[in-house]
């Protein structure tokens, strides 16, 4: 965890030089640049980090690139944007740590310029990125991250609509930013079939969620939570058929304390929605998609796949986040110097404070919990150069190793079985299915045995 702690410290005292004194756009600039660089590398040459590094994609890569027929590939369930990114990858090389770089590079340059774009304090965000978990999240869950850092750009798109929609302003303008919309959802799709759920939430998106419309969110939260298993068996019946409600992520639960914290992240900026739409009237969706991040991870603590779902949501909340910050400062910042024991000034004053103690403090603290539970399997942190087998793989790739497949990942040897000297006898096996009345019908002939033929004896 060591490694992942030094990142963290070092990118926050990055932040806190180039992003809170004499702030310019040329300073956050080059954080984002530092950030994305660190941020990248560490993700890049990974080794057996994720879950799903040695599980599902490296293996696989091989097995693709192996497969001339292509009767895997069409037997795999990926979606066709990232099928055709690997592709395209395999013929440029055909070492599976280029998926790695190539994936890496994609998010962690999607989130930042998402941030450079729309973030008012790029050191907030990118520290909540980390100690949200969301980038260990891209480690494991590689082709999902993806989706959401595309579909991320689905925000500015829609709060244009809205802003139309709000006005009551029709014009061409804004079914192009729904037609754009759309098209980001269905690019972000290609690569994991899970931003398909952006399509029904452009729609509920349209309501700002106010107390009356939160407690409505609540009654139905908690009729769907305790209605989980009914709902997900009919999904993976009739649609997502490649789970079951036996399969170990239906099984699985998270920790709720992900769920806490998110729940937080949700109430600061429900309460902050006011100073939020006073910058933009779209800003509410911060607060719309903070509060269904909260609810995929509450449904988490039931079955741990749909916590995955709410990525598409919570990617965003570092932004929101960032923005209610920037406008604390910036009405701290109007107040008379003269009047600085005002009611309002001591007011924003003493919530700004305990909002930076939140998110830096219960940043921590949730960063601690997640690599403490190794929560998406990145500890202990490796690097690819150091591992023999890679070595030896990549050795036998200049040599032109006709098939790779056959090196595979590595594997702990078997260890020596020592038999006893002495074993047991098997148990009988019984014999319950055959009729002892039918048997015992016939009678020997003197000393000879009774002759039953095999089908008398089974019947």
């Amino acid at each position: 965890m060591t490694v992942y702690y030094i990142m963290l410290i070092g990118l926050s005292l990055c932040g806190a030089c180039l992003c809170t004194v004499k702030r310019s756009r040329l300073k956050d600039a080059i954080f984002l640049l530092v950030s994305f660089a660190v941020l990248f590398a560490l993700s890049a040459i990974r080794y057996d980090v994720g879950y799903d590094y040695s599980f599902v994609y490296a293996p696989i890569y091989d097995r693709i690139l192996n497969d001339p027929t292509s009767e895997f590939m069409a037997q795999h369930r990926w979606e066709p944007g990232f099928t055709l990114l690997l592709r395209g990858l395999m013929l440029v090389t055909p070492n599976f740590q280029a998926l790695f770089v190539l994936t890496s590079f994609l998010i962690i340059f999607l989130v930042m310029l998402f941030y450079w774009r729309y973030s008012l304090n790029p050191f907030i965000s990118v520290f909540l990125f980390v100690a949200l978990s969301h980038y260990y999240c891209s480690m494991n869950f590689v082709r999902q991250t993806l989706a959401a850092a595309i579909a991320m750009f689905t925000l500015p798109l829609l709060k244009k609509f809205i802003e139309y929609f709000m006005e009551k302003r029709w014009s061409p303008a804004m079914a192009g930013y729904a037609v754009g919309y759309f098209a980001v959802v269905l690019l972000a799709a290609s690569m994991h079939m899970s931003a398909l759920l952006l399509i029904p939430f452009f729609f509920i998106n349209l309501v700002p969620i106010n107390k009356y419309v939160l407690a409505a969110y609540v009654a139905i939260t908690a009729a769907i939570y305790f209605n989980t298993h009914r709902i997900l068996e009919f999904v993976t019946q009739h649609w997502y058929q490649y789970y079951s409600l036996n399969n170990i992520h239906m099984q699985a639960v998270f920790a709720p304390q992900f769920t806490i914290a998110v729940a937080i992240v949700f109430l600061i900026l429900f309460l902050g929605s006011g100073a939020l739409k006073r910058l933009d009237k779209g800003n509410y969706l911060y607060v719309n998609y903070a509060f269904f991040a909260f609810f995929f991870a509450l449904m988490g603590t039931r079955h741990s796949i749909l916590d995955r779902l709410g990525l598409n949501f919570a990617l965003l909340a570092p932004v929101g986040i960032s923005i209610l910050v920037g406008e604390l400062a910036k009405k701290l910042k109007e107040e008379d110097p003269s009047a600085l024991i005002r009611k309002y000034t001591v007011k924003y004053t003493a919530v700004f404070i305990a909002l930076l103690i939140t998110i830096f403090g219960g940043g921590l603290g949730i960063h601690h919990f997640a690599l403490t539970r190794d929560h998406h399997g990145v500890v202990p942190y490796q690097i690819i150069f150091h591992q023999p087998f890679y070595r030896e793989y990549v050795y036998w790739l200049r040599t032109g190793n006709p098939d790779i497949y056959d090196w595979g990942e590595p594997y702990m040897e078997p260890e020596d079985i020592e038999m006893p000297l002495s074993l047991p006898p098997p148990a009988a096996p019984p014999y319950s299915h055959v009729d002892l009345q039918e048997v015992e019908q016939y009678e020997p002939v003197g000393d000879a045995p009774v002759q039953v033929s095999i089908e008398e004896l089974i019947g």
